[in-house]
C-alpha cells in the first residue's frame, strides 16, 4: 500500500473514517486528563481501572449480543464503576500504600472477568478485540459517547483547574482551606472510568494506559507552565495517535498496539533530542 493510499483510505472507507474520528476524540480526552494522572502519581491507576473493565465486559458479553454496542458499553461502565467506587473509597487517605490496594483490585477483577468469560461467554463475543483494540468494532454510537465524554471533560477539568492543582500538590492545604477533596477524588475516578470504557474498541483494555500516561509525561517534561503542559499533552496525544492509526492502516497492524508503540517511540525520540541539545 502506498503512503498516499494509506491516507486516502480514511475518506473512502466508512469504518476507517469512524476510526479516524474516534481516535481523534480519544486522543483529545487522553491528552487533557493525562497531566493530572501523572501529577497525581496515579500511573498504576489507569491499568487497574482498564483491567477491571474485563469483568464488566465478560458480564455484558454473556448477557447480550456482541453487536449491541450501546448496551455493552452501559453494562461494562456500570460494573466497572461499582468496582472503581470501592477502589476510590479504599485509596482515599488510606493507611495502606495505594499501589498495594490498586494491585489487589487489578488482579482480582481481571481474574474474575476471565473466569466469567470462559464459563458463560465462550465464542459469543470478541473479548480479544476489547483487550487490545479493534477499530472494526467501532460504530457511530461509540463516536457519540466519545464526543459527549470530551464535552464533559473540557469544563470539568479546565474550569476548576486551579482547584485540581491545589488538591494534587497540597492535599492537606486544600482540606484546611475548605475544598471538597473527597468529591474531587471520586470525580477523578469516575472520569477516568468513563474514558477508559469508551476507549476499549480503539486502544483496548491492556494498552489504553499508554495513551493515558505518555502525553502527560511529555507535557510535564517540556511545558514551562500549566497551560503549556496541557497544550503539549493534547498536541502530543493527538499527533501520536493519528500517526499510529495511519501506520496501523498502512501496514495492517493492530490499532491499539500501534498507537501505544508509536507514542512511546515519539516520547523516547523527544528525550533523545533534548539530551542532544543539552550536550551541544
Amino acid at each position: 500500500m502506498s503512503l498516499i493510499q494509506g491516507m486516502t483510505d480514511f475518506l473512502h472507507y466508512d469504518f476507517l473514517f469512524l476510526s479516524l474520528i474516534g481516535t481523534l476524540l480519544l486522543s483529545l480526552s487522553c491528552g487533557l486528563i493525562s497531566p493530572l494522572i501523572i501529577s497525581k502519581r496515579y500511573a498504576f491507576m489507569g491499568a487497574a481501572v482498564s483491567h477491571s473493565t474485563i469483568l464488566g465486559l465478560s458480564i455484558a458479553l454473556s448477557l447480550i449480543p456482541a453487536t449491541d454496542s450501546i448496551n455493552i458499553f452501559l453494562i461494562t461502565l456500570a460494573v466497572t464503576l461499582v468496582i472503581v467506587i470501592f477502589l476510590a473509597k479504599a485509596t482515599f487517605r488510606q493507611r495502606l500504600p495505594s499501589d498495594s490496594l490498586i494491585g489487589i483490585f487489578f488482579t482480582g477483577s481481571m481474574g474474575l472477568g476471565v473466569i466469567i468469560h470462559s464459563l458463560f461467554t465462550g465464542q459469543k463475543g470478541d473479548l480479544m478485540g476489547y483487550l487490545f483494540g479493534n477499530i472494526l468494532l467501532l460504530d457511530k454510537g461509540d463516536l457519540l459517547l466519545s464526543g459527549l465524554l470530551l464535552m464533559l471533560l473540557i469544563p470539568i477539568i479546565l474550569i476548576p483547574l486551579k482547584r485540581w492543582l491545589y488538591i494534587i500538590y497540597d492535599e492537606e492545604g486544600a482540606i484546611v482551606s475548605g475544598l471538597s477533596v473527597k468529591f474531587f477524588h471520586y470525580l477523578f475516578f469516575i472520569l477516568l472510568t468513563f474514558l477508559i470504557v469508551s476507549s476499549l474498541k480503539i486502544a483496548g483494555a491492556v494498552l489504553v494506559n499508554t495513551l493515558l500516561l505518555v502525553p502527560g509525561v511529555f507535557g510535564l517534561r517540556f511545558g514551562k507552565n500549566i497551560k503549556e503542559v496541557i497544550l503539549l499533552s493534547i498536541s502530543f496525544s493527538t499527533l501520536g495517535s493519528l500517526l499510529g492509526l495511519y501506520l496501523a492502516n498502512l501496514n495492517n497492524f493492530p490499532s491499539g498496539a500501534t498507537l501505544a508503540v508509536v507514542q512511546l517511540i515519539l516520547l523516547l525520540f523527544s528525550f533523545a533530542i533534548e539530551k542532544l541539545k543539552r550536550k551541544a
